[in-house]
């Protein structure tokens, strides 16, 4: 397994946000994404106040659709530029995992921050664990997006790869989305069982799907 700083990994972090930059395509997705669930829910709930278990439910359907949406992509984008088989040349399966993985925990990162301001400002929520709210928001970011880019290299040489990509990662996904309300709900002030604790929970799944996630990349490189 390559180091995260190893020169490959940094080759296709490289690659990829200069693929970004040029057309900013994936940042304005999710943020749009993101912005439009806000606005939806905000104009759902304009006149009555949401409590706690179901605000986090929002907050964490919100963070999983953007998820799904946009960050399969930067392995989707390969196959359709046809330029997947240059990595298959020239890079080794973890780095080129790694690469994609770090590039999309930055972006999911960005969207995490912005979709808790939204929540917290626009819908008017009062964060009571702050400590639980930040590590749960980080931990599930980094799970959403390790799985997320496993699930579109798994989608990407099929011809409905979009569709099989969100397929595939939402049902992995189910889990960390109970622990994520959980947790959250807490640090809204509902007083859930196990709530004080979920971050560890899912800080631990993030480590796990990152360090899983390259093993099962280089069986489906090999095949």
């Amino acid at each position: 397994m390559p180091s995260l700083l190893s020169r490959d990994v940094a080759a296709v972090l490289k690659k990829e946000w200069r693929s970004e930059s040029r057309s900013l395509s994936g940042i304005t997705t999710t943020a749009l994404t993101c912005l439009i669930s806000v606005v939806i829910v905000n104009t759902i709930t304009w006149t009555t106040s949401l409590n706690p278990m179901i605000a986090a439910g929002l907050y964490w359907m919100t963070l999983v659709f953007s998820a799904s949406i946009t960050l399969p992509r930067t392995f989707l984008q390969e196959e359709e530029n046809r330029s997947a088989d240059f990595w298959r040349l020239y890079a080794k399966p973890e780095a080129v995992f790694w690469g994609k993985a770090l590039f999309n925990m930055a972006q999911m990162l960005i969207a995490t921050i912005f979709v808790s301001f939204a929540f917290i400002v626009m819908i008017g929520l009062d964060v009571v664990e702050w400590k639980s709210f930040i590590l749960n928001a980080f931990g599930g970011a980094v799970a959403i997006a390790s799985t997320a880019t496993l699930s579109g290299a798994i989608a990407a040489p099929a011809n409905n790869r979009s569709a099989l990509a969100a397929a595939i990662s939402t049902p992995i996904l189910v889990f960390l989305v109970n622990l994520g309300i959980t947790g959250t709900a807490y640090s809204f002030g509902e007083g859930l069982r196990g709530g004080e604790n979920s971050y560890i929970a899912m800080i631990s799944y993030a480590i796990a799907s990152s360090v899983l996630g390259p093993v099962v990349y280089c069986r489906i490189w090999k095949s």
